[in-house]
């Protein structure tokens, strides 16, 4: 059974942990700007992709497609909001994005489930 409120769970502390991130990253200035942009996204879709499954058990690769589809859908109304930037006029660009961030999500929730029944910690529920 899908648990909604995993799902947002995962995707507040993704977004929490994104904003501590880049703050640490943004002050003390420490990779050049392609960087920050680059590990910003590994960052952000590799820990919806740990912790979509982590707190939605019984459908864990289905949490991790909708954590990663909904925090595409942030970024990209982020972008057109508050930075101003026209990306839903260009589609290759929202499906460039889409695509990339859900198989990443999907490549980590899938490691991270294997890693888990590897070591023993079987799901529980």
């Amino acid at each position: 059974m899908f648990h909604f409120r995993g799902l947002i769970q995962a995707i507040g502390v993704s977004l929490v942990f994104i904003i501590f991130y880049n703050f640490i990253i943004g002050v003390f200035n420490l990779l050049p700007v392609e960087w920050v942009v680059l590990s910003t996204f590994f960052v952000s879709y590799g820990s919806v992709g740990i912790l979509a499954p982590l707190w939605n058990k019984q459908a864990p690769y289905t949490a991790a497609f909708f954590a990663a589809v909904v925090l595409s859908v942030i970024n990209l109304m982020f972008s057109m909001i508050v930075l101003r930037i026209p990306v839903l006029f260009e589609p290759n660009t929202v499906n460039e994005n889409l695509l990339s961030s859900t198989v990443f999500s999907l490549i980590t929730a899938f490691l991270f489930i294997q890693i888990n029944k590897r070591m023993g910690r079987e799901h529980d529920d």
